[in-house]
């Protein structure tokens, strides 16, 4: 039982569609839905499925029904029924007070750009910037979120420096030199830090022909062959890509949230693993600081936020969950003690064959209540349910039917909503060819 605003939550696996032929039979071990992951609404009095098709005039309360994830009905020779179909509370279409769809989203990593790529350049503003002879210059990079506090309990960050060399003996001011002097410094630290290299990739992007053709140095990754060549740029400057005019050398950072969690396979699958950080990227912020003490004086280089994280929705791994807990309510607990091969006993690897946890679903959810009018207390209350029915994609059917459904019981001031993804991002590339 749930009070207010608290809801009891029962999974319906529906990967195969909406079941709508009128007269159908939905009782018992799965009547006429079969094993396919189907569902539909049935009569609570006759268990036949109603005309949900066209410009239905059904109006009265109406079963949610699935088929079982179960192939199997019997364990043993005594326990039995684990094949009978899946059932909600009697639904009374008044007290529906929400029906909503959430899309499948594929994740976005975030991505930040510092300095000058082949998409700002020609209206550079704050993002060219002339570094001087014999000066050191400091980038502060900032990682955030649960893939970092999972790994070191805590947020973290790395200031890189990056020295430009001495000025010519007979210099009469600080002259400008090539930019990637700085960036390929700051690329280095960065990527050779233990604290922040899991959690990144920085990628140099860099033109010798005022812009004309982008080109990226290095790979971005810390791998060993990187590092390698981005140190011995560090220790011979000279022999960094250069125009003889120095104001025909434009370069910067791009740097991208690249962390990769830890996933394990079905055979070893425990619902309480943390998926936080497999579903969560990571969030990028960046910042030139100034160590010289004359904040009159400096002038910062420009960090735009190219992409901003987004979380990815949908997961099969969220689902199993949802699918497990409504299995346990049902007096079908998954098993997560020593032994695995009692999970494969007693049907819990059937969660595995309904829901892959590699793949995304589409998920709608009936929100709605149960008054209670014979309360021994004299209290009148109510107990709320949250539906969740997984599909495989989109369902014009169902909604159809659920939008005439909830009109024809003058409920029409509840509405289908939709919960969508956000718009895409199109990231910088280092290069343009």
């Amino acid at each position: 039982m749930s009070y207010f605003n608290h809801a009891f939550q029962k999974t319906f696996v529906a990967t195969d569609g909406f079941y709508k032929t009128a007269g159908a039979y939905y009782n018992g071990i799965n009547g006429n839905i079969g094993t396919d992951f189907k569902f539909t609404f049935v009569d609570p009095n006759t268990w036949l499925v109603p005309d949900v098709d066209g410009a239905t005039t059904v109006a009265c309360p109406l079963v949610l029904v699935s088929s079982s994830i179960h192939p199997n009905d019997k364990i043993g020779p005594f326990h039995g029924g684990y094949s009978e179909t899946v059932k909600s509370k009697t639904i009374n279409p008044k007290y529906i007070s929400r029906f909503y769809r959430v899309d499948p989203c594929v994740p976005q990593q975030a991505q930040i750009t510092i300095g000058l790529n082949q998409d700002n350049f020609e209206d550079p503003g704050t993002c060219s910037k002339e570094f001087l002879c014999g000066e050191t210059y400091y980038l502060r990079v900032d990682i955030k979120g649960s893939p970092v506090l999972r790994t070191l309990s805590r947020n973290t960050y790395y200031t890189a420096d990056a020295y430009t060399g001495c000025c010519a003996a007979d210099a009469l001011a600080p002259a400008a030199v090539n930019p990637l002097i700085v960036y390929v410094n700051w690329a280095f630290n960065l990527l050779n830090s233990p604290l922040i290299n899991p959690f990144i990739e920085v990628h140099i992007t860099y033109s010798d022909d005022a812009g004309t053709t982008w080109l990226e140095l290095g790979d971005g990754t810390s791998s060993a062959a990187n590092l390698a060549l981005l140190q011995g740029y560090t220790m011979n400057p000279s022999t960094l890509p250069a125009n003889a005019t120095p104001a025909d050398t434009l370069a910067g950072l791009i740097i991208d949230g690249a962390y990769v969690d830890t996933r394990f396979e079905t055979c070893t699958f425990y619902p309480n693993d943390s998926i936080l950080a497999y579903i969560e990227p990571v969030k990028v912020y960046a910042s030139e600081v100034d160590y010289t003490g004359e904040p009159c004086t400096f002038t910062g280089l420009c960090v735009n936020n190219q992409c901003l994280p987004v979380q990815g929705a949908g997961y099969g791994e969220n689902i199993l969950r949802s699918l497990i807990l409504t299995e346990g309510y049902a007096q079908q607990p998954f098993y997560t003690g020593m032994d695995l091969r009692i999970r494969e006993i007693t049907n819990g690897t059937d969660v595995f064959n309904a829901i892959d946890k590699n793949s995304t679903y589409t998920r709608y959810y009936i929100q709605h209540s149960v008054p209670r009018f014979n309360n021994p207390t004299g209290t009148f209350d109510n107990d709320q349910y949250l539906l969740e029915i997984v599909t495989s994609a989109t369902d014009a059917n169902f909604e159809t039917f659920m939008t005439n459904w909830l009109a024809n019981a003058n409920s029409s001031c509840v509405g289908l909503e939709t919960f969508s993804c956000p718009a895409a991002c199109t990231p910088v590339s280092p290069t343009n060819d």
